[in-house]
């Protein structure tokens, strides 16, 4: 039985419920299995036989766990990195046979992320679920969050933080609940078109950074006082910077060696589609790439974002909540930013790209490719880690980077 909990959520959670083996992109498959050492012992005391041999064949202790609660054992993986207790049609025979109560805690829980910050549990979707990516990422009018009182049933915290405690007294996490509030404000601002909310995001957290670097006794105010309808007039489009960004994104995507270390295969063909759109494989001239990503993000980027700048809106917006944004990274409130503009212009490119080569755009088809861009790219051991080194060594965690990506004079 679950207990009752203060609850912070999206509006959207209520409408998820899992599609089992009807999804296209099954959790199940692709991934580690852990087991919580509750459901583990539990494996060992089921009456029935054959499921009794499937968990003795299958399930194992993981000696190097770092939480008992998460992966206390393991699954031993199929080929294909497929879970041995999905059946024929992708379905759960621990669910269908012994009910949901057998069910490990992260089985349970995914795609739901589960934060505890200042005693409200902040439940919501990961979009590297296709069902929930459909749900949250469609959403039209954007998303809204809610509080209640809910029941708490298996569930993993991802944080727990209590900003008003004395170990954040000099720590920039201590307004977490704060910027992160005023930056989804930014986000959602449709006032402006999204690459001059990214903009005016970025002129806030570094003039907070600022603020953060030199005392923490003006931080509160400069929070609260923040316009977050400022926007530098100055703003205007540098078609310069397309020879930039494909020469940096190209070096990003053969920095994670996709076709020998990535094991999603819709991954892959997504960057097959990518090479042949932008013709990477026929020349070498950074000249000719420019002219294509211009091309494609004039035809299709910019008119297709004209009606549906509320997926990208919805993504960033769901991002920066789950993630308890700008400190997605590191305690640094600009690293933060950096890579969640690298998120999104990342997926940005992929998109142009893929349009480059088969010429459809269509709300479905981005969710899709957003979702396997997150199943991938988030879940990835060490790229990100890796690209936020490059990006600090390099000195481009500027607002001149800034600029370069979003087509800024």
């Amino acid at each position: 039985m679950g207990t009752k909990v203060k609850m912070r959520s999206p509006l959207y959670l209520k409408e998820f419920k899992c599609i089992g083996g009807s999804c296209e992109d099954s959790c199940c498959i692709g991934w580690d299995v852990d087991i919580d050492k509750i459901t583990f012992k539990q494996y060992y005391k089921v009456q029935d036989k054959d499921m009794k041999k499937m968990f003795q064949r299958n399930v194992y202790n993981n000696n190097n766990y770092y939480d008992d609660e998460v992966d206390y054992g393991k699954v031993n993986l199929k080929a294909g990195k497929r879970c041995p207790f999905l059946d024929e049609e992708n379905y759960c025979v621990i669910y269908s046979k012994l009910g949901e109560e057998y069910l490990s805690n992260v089985c349970t829980s995914f795609p739901r992320i589960t934060n505890k910050i200042d005693g409200y549990y902040e439940m919501s979707l990961d979009v590297s679920c296709p069902e929930a990516a459909r749900i949250l990422l469609l959403k039209e009018d954007g998303i809204e969050f809610t509080e209640s009182e809910e029941t708490l049933d298996k569930h993993i915290l991802s944080s727990n933080i209590d900003t008003k405690s004395k170990e954040f007294n000099n720590s920039p996490i201590k307004y977490l609940k704060e910027i992160r509030d005023v930056s989804i404000k930014i986000i959602k601002n449709r006032k402006f078109d999204l690459n001059e909310r990214l903009f005016i995001l970025g002129n806030f957290l570094e003039q907070l950074q600022e603020e953060l670097d030199s005392n923490y006794k003006g931080v509160s105010e400069f929070i609260n006082e923040y316009n977050i309808n400022s926007m530098n007039d100055s703003y205007e489009k540098n078609t310069l910077n397309y020879t930039f960004q494909v020469s940096f994104f190209k070096k990003m995507i053969d920095d994670l060696n996709v076709f020998n270390e990535v094991d999603s295969t819709s991954f892959q063909e997504y960057t097959k589609e990518l090479v042949a759109g932008f013709n990477f494989d026929k020349t070498k001239d950074i000249n000719k790439y420019s002219e294509l990503y211009k091309k494609g993000f004039d035809c299709y980027f910019e008119k297709f974002t004209k009606d549906n700048s509320y997926i990208f809106e919805n993504y960033l917006v769901n991002f920066m909540y789950k993630n308890l944004f700008p400190f997605s990274e590191t305690e640094s409130v600009f690293d933060g930013y950096i890579m969640l503009l690298i998120r999104y212009s990342f997926i940005r490119f992929y998109l142009v790209g893929i349009f480059l080569f088969n010429k459809d755009a269509s709300p479905d088809n981005t969710v899709r490719f957003i979702q396997v861009f997150s199943k991938t790219i988030e879940h990835h051991k060490t790229y990100l880690v890796d690209i936020l080194n490059y990006i600090n060594e390099n000195q481009l965690n500027t607002m001149k980077f800034v600029q370069k990506v979003l087509f800024l004079k």
